[in-house]
């Protein structure tokens, strides 16, 4: 793999963290990193916070109704410590392994509590070797959302319901650099 940076902004619930999801699945073991979801009551019914859910089959509940912080994000408190002791080794476990693609879902406010997350996923993102996909929330909510954004250092995707898509079949093809057709993407991406 080449070094590809490429992040994926859009409005919440547009399908960001489903391609990044759908990306991890194909590429199996060559992709290392997290993407957050989140965690609803046991009727489906009502979002109660949020997991943090690692490539190497961690789920850590890092944001919750229930948790009492001095971080909030809305009703969410957020415990920046559990956060940081499964995001940050796993980071500095992939900056290490210069094959693997780094993923980081997402570059947000919740995450971006952590000062430490922000200056590794500052270096992951202009700094590091290694091709990465990471996601940011539409609106700048952290001077280090900005950089990302503005940077000529990566490829932003902007995605829609009318683009999810195309920008995950573009995305897999990307990083694998597949000359097949787009059957075959959408047969690695379980469209």
């Amino acid at each position: 793999m080449s070094s590809k940076k490429i992040v994926l902004t859009g409005r919440p619930g547009v399908g960001k963290t489903t391609i990044v999801k759908n990306v991890v699945k194909a590429l199996g073991g060559s992709v290392l990193g997290f993407w957050t979801e989140e965690i609803r009551d046991p009727e489906g019914v009502k979002r109660i916070g949020f997991s943090l859910n690692t490539t190497e089959g961690e789920r850590i509940v890092f944001s919750s109704v229930n948790i009492v912080s001095p971080f909030k994000v809305g009703k969410y408190g957020v415990d920046v410590l559990i956060f940081e002791k499964h995001a940050l080794p796993l980071l500095k476990k992939a900056k290490k392994e210069k094959k693997s693609l780094i993923v980081i879902d997402e570059i947000g406010k919740m995450e971006l509590f952590s000062n430490k997350f922000a200056e590794i996923a500052e270096k992951i993102v202009f700094e590091c070797e290694n091709p990465f996909l990471g996601t940011i929330p539409s609106f700048d909510v952290h001077p280090l959302v900005h950089k990302i954004r503005n940077s000529r250092k990566v490829t932003l995707f902007h995605v829609s319901e009318r683009t999810r898509a195309y920008i995950g079949k573009e995305i897999l093809m990307l990083f694998t650099n597949l000359s097949g057709s787009p059957d075959t993407v959408e047969s690695q991406l379980g469209s």
